[in-house]
């Protein structure tokens, strides 16, 4: 008896679902310790006993792949996208702070769509007095200087020779706010347009999801597939949720843009086998890519990733005087749209290359903070760059528990884009002539964190949307290739890892919503704990 026992418990103990179970079950009672006078923990912690069991390593769910698309997976797959949408953008406009009611300094695209209509690109608030005291300041843009000399000004924007200007990226005024006010001849709530980006991008992350397995790995589980496109896209754009106007307008413009502009360069170079579509491909995308630079240009750095995309299209093909032409007219895009947006900077600031940056009236003098190589900004990059990553996060025993840290506290399953350092992985990827680009991501997220340190004096959460988006697709891909050749119990080990992290992030995602939500309303939390029976 005691020996049929002890092999009973053997056999539990090296079923390869054990330890990780064990593992989530110990910090799910730890994150619900706060809930146990509450009679609904067990609730709680029979839906996680549920999920665990559902989703363990030997699931029999884990055989559906993303091979077939049809039927009920592909409803299944339309339902999860249309409730990632509606469950990010309607928190957009619960807050007065951003939702139009008290609009403050955040109306500066509905004011900017006004200025295009009366022919001029400066924003005209009509203060004659403001405007003396700004140019009698020795430096306007020094913070300290404006509280000494009690300055009235606009916060947040750019002032250069005796006017405001817009400091945030244009190309959202020409995409959707001048074609509302010119539609319906009323401005566009600012908020309202970040809620179609966020609404475009997430069904740009699926699509892309969907591509790269099909050419890439199509025998990836369809319930990874569907869990990684909701918390991914949910990891993404999170913080767009609580603070959706201005900022987070000219951020989710540049995501989206850069999300399809990288859908139509994959699917030009991987998927399309006719040259005129490829191209035709490669000029949608350099059209998409190039607008990315008119929102936020640190997000636009992401075009870098045409280059290992284009080097590889060259060596399948013969290059010929034709072929050269054809890739000029693909990148025509870059040179009409980057034209237009240097004459708009040199009308505003008399300097093509000067986005705004160094004119805006914040709370540092951005004037200091220019891309540079000396040594004190590279030990600076270096420090904030680790801190961007590694740096803890706070957890508290009050709800909602969780406090902002680095990228890979934030998100643990981006840890799962290690698996890139798996030499096996990576010859994965180099048979499938798909490692260059995959890389590149990984050096383009360093260079955009690099760039945003040396432009600010801090890092804010919200720069960090510059970067989620495009580490949850590297992720997607090192995932994808990792389980491709893997055994069939590595295989299985790591679905169950992806399923339980991509709760977590869906999980972590709300938790920083509420924290950061707060700020702006101190009676969420109360009105959340009770909804939660907590």
């Amino acid at each position: 008896m005691n020996i049929r026992i002890f092999k009973n418990t053997n056999l539990c103990v090296n079923n390869m679902w054990f330890y990780p179970a064990c593992l989530f079950m110990m910090v799910i009672l730890f994150v619900l310790s706060p809930f146990t006078e509450s009679g609904f923990i067990w609730i709680y912690l029979g839906i996680f006993a549920m999920i665990l069991w559902t989703f363990r390593p030997s699931s029999q769910l884990y055989k559906e792949t993303i091979e077939n698309l049809t039927g009920w997976k592909l409803i299944l797959t339309v339902l999860a996208a249309v409730v990632t949408v509606i469950a990010c953008i309607w928190p957009m406009d619960r807050l007065p702070t951003w939702n139009g009611v008290d609009p403050g300094h955040r109306t500066q695209y509905e004011l900017m769509a006004e200025a295009i209509l009366q022919g001029h690109v400066y924003i005209d608030y009509g203060d004659e007095e403001e405007m003396e005291q700004l140019e009698q300041m020795e430096n306007p843009y020094d913070p300290q200087e404006r509280i000494d000399n009690n300055i009235v000004y606009r916060w947040d924007h750019a002032y250069y020779d005796g006017h405001y200007y817009m400091y945030f990226g244009v190309v959202p005024v020409f995409l959707i706010f001048l074609p509302y006010r010119i539609i319906t001849g009323m401005p566009l709530t600012t908020y309202h347009a970040t809620q179609v980006f966020v609404a475009v991008f997430i069904i740009g992350i699926f699509v892309l999801f969907r591509l790269l397995a099909k050419l890439f790995f199509k025998n990836l589980s369809f319930w990874v597939y569907l869990a990684l496109s909701v918390s991914f896209s949910v990891m993404s754009v999170w913080y767009s949720t609580v603070e959706p106007a201005l900022y987070c307008t000219a951020i989710t413009c540049a995501m989206v843009l850069e999300i399809w502009s990288l859908y139509f360069y994959i699917r030009a170079v991987w998927a399309e086998t006719r040259e005129n579509r490829q191209i035709a491909y490669a000029f949608i995308g350099a059209f998409l890519g190039a607008l990315a630079f008119g929102c936020r240009p640190p997000i636009a750095l992401a075009n870098i990733l045409v280059l290992p995309m284009l080097i590889f299209f060259l060596r399948q093909r013969k290059i010929t005087l034709k072929l050269v032409g054809k890739l000029i007219l693909a990148a025509f895009p870059y040179i009409i749209i980057g034209a237009a947006l240097m004459a708009y900077n040199y009308v505003r600031f008399d300097d093509p290359f000067e986005f705004g940056q160094a004119y805006q009236l914040t709370a540092a003098d951005q004037t200091q903070y220019k891309i540079s190589l000396d040594l004190e900004t590279i030990n600076r990059v270096a420090r904030d760059g680790i801190r961007n990553f590694f740096d803890w996060g706070y957890i508290s025993s009050e709800f909602p528990y969780l406090q902002c840290g680095g990228v890979f506290f934030n998100f643990p399953v981006l840890l799962l884009c290690f698996g890139i350092l798996k030499s096996r992985v990576r010859t994965t990827m180099r048979q499938n002539k798909i490692l260059s680009l995959v890389i590149g991501f990984f050096v383009t997220v360093l260079i955009i964190v690099s760039v945003d340190i040396m432009w600010s004096p801090y890092l804010l959460e919200r720069y960090r949307m510059d970067i989620y988006f495009l580490l949850g697709i590297a992720c997607f891909g090192v995932i994808g290739f990792w389980q491709k050749d893997s055994t069939v119990k590595t295989k299985s080990i790591l679905n169950f890892t992806t399923i339980i992290f991509s709760i977590i992030t869906l999980c972590s995602s709300v938790a920083f919503h509420i924290s950061t939500a707060t700020l702006y309303d101190a009676n969420l939390v109360n009105a959340v704990k009770e909804l939660l029976h907590i």
